[in-house]
């Protein structure tokens, strides 16, 4: 189940902010994890829980992830990184448009284009 959790995390990582900077990958982890409560078991269901990722369904991700990004998950499962996204449990690109539905949600850091939110008042709006 490690292993899964590990090329899920990887994987979403991946197809999130292939093109970001090491920092932003390490925050789309680590939101991951947060919405999976930090527990292995629970990485792969809320990857695939429909509207939390925007490749998830509709782009087949490639068959083989690189290392790089391994390693990144590896460190994220562990918790051996630094959350570079502070708390945040959202994130979006901003060549998109934020959705609507996201109210209550307070940016907490930007890499690049990718803004990072988290809710206020919630067991997220801690770091790890």
């Amino acid at each position: 189940m490690l292993d899964q959790a590990l090329m899920c995390l990887a994987t979403t990582i991946y197809m999130e902010s292939a093109h970001q900077p090491r920092e932003a990958q390490i925050a789309v982890g680590y939101v991951l994890m947060r919405r999976a409560e930090f527990e292995h078991k629970n990485v792969c269901s809320e990857m695939k829980r429909p509207a939390q990722f925007s490749w998830y369904g509709l782009v087949k991700p490639p068959s083989v992830i690189r290392q790089e990004y391994k390693d990144i998950a590896f460190k994220v499962l562990h918790r051996l990184e630094v959350d570079y996204s502070y708390g945040a449990t959202h994130f979006h690109d901003t060549t998109i448009k934020k959705p609507r539905s996201w109210t209550g949600l307070q940016p907490v850091v930007k890499w690049s284009n990718l803004i990072f939110y988290k809710q206020g008042g919630s067991k997220y709006a801690r770091n790890p």
